[in-house]
């Protein structure tokens, strides 16, 4: 959305009529102006965006002088060139949790300004965490009219209490969701350890991508530039990779057919209980399972033709760490519905289970 076409942007720039570049408008809870920027004074800005952040958002101005208020523009490139990156990083150093913030320069009158438009935090309240500057370690800034300070008692208790009624809000929301879905088709999703599970199962996500993760309100996906990890498609088996913290190796799925998606992964557990068929077992189980089956060329023909179905095999490298190690095809139950229609089942009744609990053991 461009910013100078929404009302917020008028109320900030609106004109005297008598005086040339005397802004109307007044610093407030929900503004403040400075005249330049300088990143020597980043502590400042901190303290200003945690105070916004805590209350109800706001924009913090850079180009127009307070004293009077009027529009002078950025006299440097200081702004638009710092990298907002180097902000980000700054504010999650000195701040907790993660500010929410959008940077732009606009040119009004022919000058620039810099604009920093600071969304109320999701989760308040937001902390200071090191002491830069003014900061304080443990503080918490609140935006009053026109100044930044530490929080008063109505406002952090008026806080506190917002802070239990949200959660409180959220919870019957989940419980409600979770009543109309199911308890059987809903996973949970731990952005803590990356894992989403469920009754069918746990899908764990690269820890490189759960620090990326971001939720976004409903519309946004329309806003360009906002990031989105998107899980489409089914689930497959792809590769090995890594282990988990108790050591056991875990298989790599992927959620669409573009290579260039998002990897997830699938515990060693899981993969076993979908592929738990290696080729000595599965030919064990075909002559249990059929009068007139051998391990002839007829069989090996038929394998290797459903081997291209990737739900019932899957090549699987024994080394994950090493991409040259040998590799292993590993089949699925379901497997057998294919050879059924080349062989003559046996009447007494094929018990997979059984069998399965048998290969376990051995």
């Amino acid at each position: 959305m461009d910013f100078t076409k929404t009302p917020e942007f008028k109320k900030i720039f609106s004109f005297h009529a008598s005086i040339p570049n005397r802004i109307i408008a007044r610093e407030s809870s929900l503004l403040e102006f400075k005249e330049s920027f300088n990143w020597l004074s980043k502590d400042k800005y901190a303290k200003s965006i945690a105070a916004f952040a805590n209350n109800k958002g706001g924009y913090l101005v850079f180009g127009i002088k307070n004293f009077p208020r009027e529009l002078v523009g950025l006299q440097s490139n200081n702004f638009e060139e710092t990298d907002e990156a180097k902000i980000t990083g700054y504010f999650n150093n000195v701040l907790s949790p993660e500010i929410e913030y959008e940077k732009f320069v606009v040119s009004i009158k022919n000058k620039s300004v810099g604009i920093l438009s600071i969304s109320p935090a999701r989760i308040k309240p937001i902390i200071c965490i090191k002491n830069d500057g003014e900061l304080r370690e443990s503080d918490i800034y609140y935006r009053y009219n026109a100044k930044s300070e530490r929080i008063k008692y109505p406002e952090l208790k008026s806080l506190l209490d917002n802070i239990k009624e949200e959660e409180r809000k959220s919870w019957m929301e989940h419980l409600e969701k979770i009543s109309k879905i199911g308890s059987i088709n809903t996973a949970i999703l731990d952005m803590v350890n990356g894992e989403i599970s469920g009754q069918g199962g746990t899908l764990v996500i690269d820890k490189k991508l759960i620090s990326k993760l971001k939720f976004i309100k409903e519309g946004d996906f329309q806003k360009k530039g906002k990031p989105v990890l998107r899980l489409i498609g089914d689930v497959k088996p792809v590769s090995v990779v890594g282990k988990n913290t108790k050591g056991a190796s875990r298989t790599n799925i992927q959620i669409t057919d573009d290579p260039k998606a998002p990897i997830m992964r699938l515990s060693e557990q899981e993969f076993k209980k979908k592929f738990p068929l290696d080729y000595t077992n599965l030919t064990k189980n075909l002559y249990a399972r059929y009068k007139d089956f051998k391990s002839n060329q007829k069989y090996h023909k038929l394998r290797k033709e459903f081997k291209k179905d990737r739900k019932l095999c899957f090549t699987k490298q024994l080394d994950p760490d090493n991409p040259k190690s040998a590799k292993k095809d590993f089949y699925s139950p379901s497997i057998y519905k294919k050879f059924d229609k080349y062989y003559k089942i046996k009447t007494k009744k094929f018990n997979y289970k059984k069998r399965l609990n048998k290969i376990s053991k051995s």
